[in-house]
């Protein structure tokens, strides 16, 4: 039996929501995405948690669609608070309009916001920022702004 009853929690809403979830439940940064993100993407972002020093392990991805079904505000809400991260990375527009409705309050794409005492940034499209150097750029210039 676990004695740490985040753990505990965590793990379970990894359970619950296997077939759109990946990480662990000592991740630190959360991922919220329409659809699977690209390799590249992925990368980028696991390589931005490691400099941003979120800790060992720090990306979970929360997939909204996937061919299981769809996740709704509730469960983005659920994942969220039982996940218990310290910041959010919302990739795009669609994912973000669903943290707006599961918190009842706008999330700017584009920039930086607060949920609950949580750091988030929004993208309006983070895979299309991967294509040129100056978009990446733009890309790192808002994650930064988790720290």
């Amino acid at each position: 039996m676990k004695s740490n009853m985040f753990e505990v929690t965590g793990e379970s809403v990894l359970t619950l929501y296997e077939s759109h979830l990946t990480g662990t439940p000592a991740s630190t940064l959360l991922v919220v995405t329409e659809k699977p993100l690209s390799t590249e993407a992925l990368t980028a972002l696991e390589k931005s948690a490691a400099s941003l020093e979120f800790g060992e392990a720090p990306l979970a991805v929360a997939v909204i669609e996937t061919p299981e079904g769809a996740l709704g505000a509730e469960d983005v809400r659920t994942i969220v608070e039982g996940l218990d991260p310290v910041a959010l990375v919302v990739v795009d527009a669609f994912a973000a309009e669903l943290v707006s409705t599961a918190y009842r309050l706008p999330v700017a794409l584009n920039d930086k916001n607060r949920v609950l005492g949580r750091t988030v940034v929004a993208f309006e499209d983070f895979e299309a920022l991967m294509k040129t150097p100056a978009d990446k750029q733009r890309a790192w210039a808002l994650l930064k702004k988790l720290v």
